[in-house]
């Protein structure tokens, strides 16, 4: 079967609600390679929007926030940095870290007083909202001049296009992560269990690895924040559905198959899963497996680099394709993690040469490694690490193959995020909790999705 990518439709919360829900302090730490001095808040870069390229030689600073710091990963973007402007002597950049639960609406705050910094790092599904604000930079020129072009993924490439109204680039594909069940490989063993091929094996093993006598479940479920667009992803691979609306445009969540899904997690939750799913985040699911609590979860290759620390890398393994419904083997994206321009730049030429480089070979495989995730550049996919890193070969494996399907749920029909956010997982937990049928919380999903979707449709029509 030949690859595709099916269009995406969703994208994050309005840009009203996120700013009415946008508090705390101003105050962030901006690092360059060099060092690390405070600043008066991420909103502090350039206020005037439409930059030219610098004159030859001129010396000029950017600024480059990556929307999920941690301590590792500023470490690395610095060496990244002093790479870069080793080669581009002419070119500073200042990394301003902002950790992921204030990431985007620290980005919407910047849009709309003007202070957006040169460029950063976008989550794809936040890119309708930023479209919408006229915040990006489209990079088809710059591509079409840049000799790296042909190196990246193409199904991203295509996915990143299909988020705007008129199908250019406005971001550069850097990493991806896929979903995957992770199984503890000595409990599966122990269990008699053959490794699952389908979600009726993983169902199966989740049975048989359950010992309550000694605190062992055969699953976690991840019950509370985030949950829904999890399980969004598991039924969609189940049922290996490609579309996400019908030719009419309406919703497939409720499509047969994710119904008997959603009923089978229902009946093993609180028998061979804890009762403490209920209300648990990925924090508390990932917990339950490293500690040998939990034999199985549905998570995504982002956790590979916690599991190893924790279990060991023969301590676990990865199902990444499950064989679908349909017959199909189908891997459920929710984007990648994207480099873009911003409009407020002055300099947005020299910003995509930098975001180009992070995007690069090198870089891209550099950073990829030490986070766990995977590179959308093709020659990063043939990498040493990568061909020795068990789940991560078998995705970018997938990824290669011409018999896997890639389907991106809807990230780009505005208020799918905060349709997930606000009223999908409260909705989740009552099937769980047997409050209410999987029927009906799914035709109430179809009814939002499609009542979204035609929102979606109306806006495109009156760009």
């Amino acid at each position: 079967m030949r690859k595709r990518i099916t269009a995406l439709t969703m994208a994050g919360v309005m840009t009203a609600a996120l700013l009415s829900g946008c508090s705390g302090g101003n105050s962030t730490s901006t690092t360059t390679a060099g060092g690390t001095a405070d600043t008066t808040g991420a909103e502090t870069a350039q206020t005037t929007a439409g930059g030219t390229e610098a004159a030859a030689g001129e010396k000029v600073e950017i600024t480059y926030w990556d929307q999920n710091a941690d301590t590792k990963r500023t470490e690395i973007f610095n060496k990244l940095i002093a790479d870069f402007e080793a080669e581009n002597p002419n070119i500073t950049v200042k990394l301003v870290p902002v950790p992921a639960d204030q990431a985007k609406s620290k980005y919407d705050v910047a849009i709309q007083s003007h202070t957006a910094p040169d460029c950063g790092g976008v989550s794809q599904y936040w890119m309708s909202d930023f479209l919408i604000q006229d915040a990006l930079v489209p990079l088809d020129d710059y591509i079409a001049e840049w000799d790296q072009k042909d190196k990246t993924l193409s199904e991203f490439d295509e996915s990143i296009r299909s988020m705007a109204p008129d199908g250019k680039m406005y971001g550069l594909a850097h990493m991806v992560t896929v979903p995957v069940v992770w199984y503890n490989t000595e409990l599966m063993n122990k269990s008699g269990c053959e490794i699952p091929e389908d979600w009726d094996g993983v169902f199966d093993c989740v049975e048989k690895m359950t010992d309550k006598a000694n605190g062992v479940y055969g699953f976690s479920i991840r019950g509370g924040a985030g949950s829904s667009q999890q399980f969004e992803q598991m039924m969609y691979q189940y049922s290996g559905q490609l579309d996400m609306f019908d030719e009419n445009g309406n919703s497939t969540a409720n499509d047969p198959a994710h119904v008997e899904l959603l009923e089978k997690f229902a009946s093993i939750y609180n028998v061979y899963t804890p009762e403490s799913d209920i209300t648990n985040a990925v924090a508390e699911m990932n917990a339950a497996f490293d500690s040998g609590s939990a034999g199985m979860i549905f998570h995504n290759l982002g956790s590979y680099g916690q599991h190893v620390q924790t279990l060991g890398e023969d301590g676990f393994a990865g199902l990444v394709r499950l064989n679908a419904a349909n017959g199909t083997r189908t891997i459920v994206s929710n984007g990648a993690m994207c480099l873009s321009v911003f409009k407020d730049s002055k300099h947005p030429a020299e910003a995509f040469k930098f975001v180009s480089f992070l995007a690069q070979h090198e870089a891209c495989s550099y950073i990829s490694e030490q986070i766990g995730q995977i590179p959308c550049n093709k020659e990063a996919l043939e990498d040493e690490w990568v061909q020795k890193a068990g789940p991560i070969k078998e995705a970018a494996d997938a990824l290669l193959d011409s018999s896997t399907t890639v389907t991106t749920l809807p990230i780009n029909v505005i208020g799918y995020y905060d349709l997930h956010q606000n009223t999908l997982v409260e909705g989740f937990q009552n099937v769980l909790l047997g409050n209410m049928t999987a029927q009906e919380y799914l035709d109430n999903w179809a009814s939002e999705m499609t009542r979204l979707k035609s929102e979606y449709d109306q806006y495109l029509q009156s760009k």
